[in-house]
């Protein structure tokens, strides 16, 4: 199962610390706030959120338990919780595999769950 999203980075500017409590885990606020350009890892981790719910066509997943970390080379991947693993087991599927990439006005996420 694959799932893609691509959104305007300008979608955040407008967004409150509350906002991004809401949607992001605290660990993902950390990361993007450490970055000058952090509108662009926000934007960067929704789309993985919205790409992993395509993927697995359930709308019903909370995005805020989607944790987005990094690995020790820099690569992002979904923090393997009980909840993913349930939702993963609903689904199926074992494996995910997710690629995330910015620019100046946009960004973008690749999901595969297999």
């Amino acid at each position: 199962m694959i799932g893609i999203d691509i959104e305007q980075i300008s979608r955040f500017e407008h967004w409150t610390d509350e906002g991004y409590k809401r949607v992001f885990a605290e660990s993902e606020i950390e990361y993007a706030k450490r970055f000058e350009d952090s509108l662009e890892h926000f934007c960067g981790f929704f789309c993985v959120k919205e790409a992993f719910v395509k993927a697995l066509d359930d709308d019903g997943i909370s995005y805020s338990q989607i944790e987005v970390l990094h690995n020790e080379n820099g690569k992002p991947y979904i923090h393997r919780t009980k909840y993913i693993d349930s939702i993963l087991c609903e689904h199926f599927a074992n494996k995910i595999d997710i690629s995330i990439s910015h620019c100046k006005d946009y960004a973008v996420a690749v999901v595969i769950v297999e």
